[in-house]
């Protein structure tokens, strides 16, 4: 085995690239002065004073002193099983605590942002090409005030196609009244509020919630985190309990 997969794998138990290449210099040596070892391992005599101390605490070295100079000695290789099974222990009783504070990338709630026209139409089709029912708040009188019919004619259409049921509370005007004559055709139920005032739709659609703003500069956001859209479903199934 060559001494760069040594120091490698020296490396790999905790050692430093320079106190892997001092402790392989001394196993040659069987024991040496500081600049026995500097000749041997190409590391600087002032590095390796540097060194003792912490690869005397890592127990893979000693030293004595003989004739007024610093010699340094190999502990056993040994000692390094040693060493990676006593670190073993120590993560292992660390992992309760380790484990308890860990949050995985998975439980993070995902949040998307759109912006502008082209950003809002992307929200809507993450929601209508989705294959969930939605349900949702709405106010149509504030959303025909600021986007395109064609836009909003649109969503309907592919959401039926898809076979995705509308459960809306909406708030009653004109253009919920105008909505609601329709709901047969495009697949969905609308409950009327007189008293609803929103700048925000809210969707709810499996895992996820969709928010769009009905204000400038018009943006959407998705937040995906199925506790989230849980909770907010059991609210809004509370409301809409309640309409007639």
């Amino acid at each position: 085995m060559s001494d760069t997969t040594l120091n490698l794998a020296l490396q790999n138990l905790g050692l430093d690239d320079k106190e892997a290449k001092i402790y392989l210099a001394l196993l040659e040596l069987g024991k040496g002065t500081v600049a026995d070892v500097a000749k041997q391992s190409g590391v600087k005599r002032t590095n390796i004073y540097n060194f003792i101390g912490p690869m005397k605490d890592k127990h893979i070295i000693g030293e004595i002193i003989q004739d007024k100079q610093i010699i340094l000695i190999p502990e056993n290789p040994q000692a390094l099983i040693k060493r990676a099974e006593q670190n073993f222990v120590d993560i292992k009783n660390l992992l309760p605590n380790l484990l308890s504070i860990f949050n995985t990338p998975e439980s993070k709630p995902k949040v998307k942002f759109f912006d502008g026209a082209q950003g809002i139409k992307n929200a809507w089709d993450d929601m209508t090409t989705s294959g969930e029912n939605i349900y949702g708040f709405s106010d149509y009188e504030k959303m025909f005030g600021v986007f395109p019919d064609d836009w909003l004619g649109q969503i309907p259409k592919t959401r039926a196609q898809n076979k995705q049921f509308y459960y809306c509370i909406a708030k009653d005007g004109p253009w919920g009244k105008k909505i609601k004559s329709r709901d047969k055709k495009q697949l969905r139920q609308t409950k009327l509020v007189k008293n609803l005032n929103l700048d925000t739709e809210i969707n709810i659609y499996g895992g996820k919630v969709l928010l769009i703003s009905f204000r400038k500069p018009y943006s959407a956001i998705i937040i995906e985190e199925r506790a989230i859209a849980m909770s907010l479903k059991s609210i809004w199934q509370l409301i809409w309990d309640g309409l007639k």
